[in-house]
């Protein structure tokens, strides 16, 4: 909150000492009522409980499905580079990101609540969300890389875009860290989100691409879109939607649920779409190897005769 002196000096000159004080509790109140998006003290980050609540529904419903999947995995010899381990990794990554994210927001929160104001230096008092921030920053790139691994792995490509784009993942990681150790922690997270964006973007050429007539490709598809449609959203959110009080007017979107917290919905949409995706796939091919293996025990003496004759 403003401190009281600045809403004290907004008193006109000549009231009385007890209209001024009326006037201030009233304004405090007012304030305090009022809470909003990008405090003062806050400038540029997100205190709203729907943000960092749903950052939290992103962090159960991926940490589920990863153990969900490698559940499905057990007793198979798979590679890393394949269809369920990259998902699973995906949704993992995905999930624990979120969720530092979460985390970081949550303790900003706290600030706030104690009437502190955030620092944007380590080792400072009030420095403690950094920490979070920092872990998201290296996980969520990762996340990234295995969303587009995810869908090379589905459409059959070669494991050898998938090491790429983890390579490029670890760029995006490591400058992302430099940013928040070296006091520029205002500008974190951006380069994560673009390359969040690009991989989805790659994800969905590439899932398009494999056919309609391939098992689980809409749900992948839908997946990577609804990501798409997350980050269009909080990219393209007006600048008044980062704004408090008076100064939010013109932004289309709630303050008490944000642009923020839509776009963690849509997040959450896309693991679960994947997975079904993912699964529908990976039953499809259990399918079709089972029938190999049938029809070989049924005429043995084609084995490895390919060509024969």
């Amino acid at each position: 909150l403003k401190p009281l002196a600045q809403i004290a000096c907004r008193c006109r000159p000549g009231h009385s000492h007890i209209s001024a004080s009326s006037n201030m509790a009233m304004e405090a109140a007012s304030v305090a009522d009022a809470r909003r998006l990008y405090e003062y003290g806050f400038e540029g980050w997100d205190i709203e409980q729907a943000s960092y609540l749903t950052n939290y529904v992103i962090m159960a419903i991926g940490i589920a499905l990863a153990f969900l999947t490698y559940d499905v995995m057990k007793g198979s010899a798979l590679s890393p580079w394949s269809l369920l381990s990259q998902f699973g990794l995906f949704a993992l990554l995905e999930g624990v990101g979120y969720g530092f994210g979460g985390v970081s927001h949550h303790i900003l929160d706290t600030y706030y609540e104690q009437g502190s104001s955030m620092s944007y230096r380590m080792g400072q008092p009030q420095s403690e969300w950094m920490f979070a921030w920092m872990m998201a920053l290296i996980t969520i790139p990762f996340a990234s890389a295995s969303c587009a691994g995810t869908a090379f792995a589905y459409a059959g490509f070669s494991s050898a875009w998938t090491k790429l784009t983890k390579g490029v993942a670890l760029a995006v990681s490591l400058f992302e860290l430099y940013l928040a150790i070296s006091n520029k922690v205002m500008q974190s997270g951006t380069v994560s989100l673009y390359f969040a964006a690009f991989t989805s973007a790659v994800a969905i050429c590439v899932v398009f691409a494999r056919g309609k007539d391939e098992a689980g490709q809409l749900q992948v598809f839908l997946g990577n879109v609804s990501r798409l449609i997350g980050f269009a959203i909080t990219v393209l959110a007006p600048r008044s939607c980062r704004m408090a009080g008076d100064a939010r007017q013109g932004c289309p979107y709630a303050a008490e649920f944000n642009h923020n917290a839509i776009y963690h919905c849509f997040i959450a949409a896309s693991l679960v779409l994947c997975y079904l995706g993912v699964m529908a796939k990976d039953k499809k091919e259990k399918e079709l190897d089972y029938l190999r293996m049938a029809r070989n025990e049924q005429n043995p003496s084609q084995r490895g005769c390919l060509g024969c004759g």
